[in-house]
């Protein structure tokens, strides 16, 4: 090769490297500088949104990240009261950071929580069925007087269980998870009742 043309490929290299880092690097420094992308004002809002959409997930003060952005928010709008854009970036930054990380957790503890209150529903509606099966044994050579307490105690082992199936489907998991041992001693207590009735 020339060393004309090689002289020029050098160069040619040189200029596309420069080219490259300038698209990198303009956009980030017009950026922090504030000539574009949104105001700080908007950065705030949009942490304060992400923070918002966490809480309605069921991030709650208790987790670490979801403190830690509520605190950076604040600090953020202190900033900007404060006049100083570029921090108040930084803090807004901050924020929406710790807030997608939040959002995160609170999904992950809600799918557990969803999990859990589907093996609980799953046992009572289980627990159920085998009480009617008892029930309908228990009721076999019997009159209608001897079963009114029993059919009192099926009422209240029904109840239950269609309480944990209603909290279940209307997404109350924490209610299902609340209220699995109250419910479950209604059942077995129900069960005891109708294999001794069914002797």
């Amino acid at each position: 090769m020339r060393p004309l043309a090689l002289h020029l490929m050098r160069r040619v290299a040189l200029y596309a490297l420069i080219g490259a880092l300038l698209l990198v690097a303009v956009p980030r420094t017009l950026t922090e500088l504030g000539v574009i992308g949104p105001t700080p004002e908007e950065d705030v809002a949009t942490a304060a949104r992400v923070l918002d959409a966490a809480r309605a997930y069921g991030a709650t003060e208790d987790q670490p990240a979801f403190k830690k952005g509520q605190e950076a928010l604040a600090r953020a709008r202190e900033l900007a009261a404060g006049q100083r854009p570029r921090e108040t970036r930084r803090a807004a930054a901050e924020a929406r950071e710790r807030g997608v990380e939040a959002q995160r957790v609170a999904l992950g503890l809600r799918e557990e929580s969803r999990r859990r209150a589907k093996r609980v529903m799953n046992a009572a509606d289980d627990r159920l069925n085998a009480l009617e099966d008892l029930y309908s044994q228990a009721a076999v050579g019997k009159t209608k007087q001897e079963m009114a307490p029993l059919l009192s105690l099926m009422k209240g082992a029904r109840q239950a269980g269609a309480g944990l199936v209603l909290a279940y489907e209307q997404e109350d998991f924490g209610q299902v998870l609340g209220g699995e041992k109250a419910a479950f001693e209604v059942l077995d207590e129900a069960g005891a009742a109708l294999k001794r009735a069914r002797k």
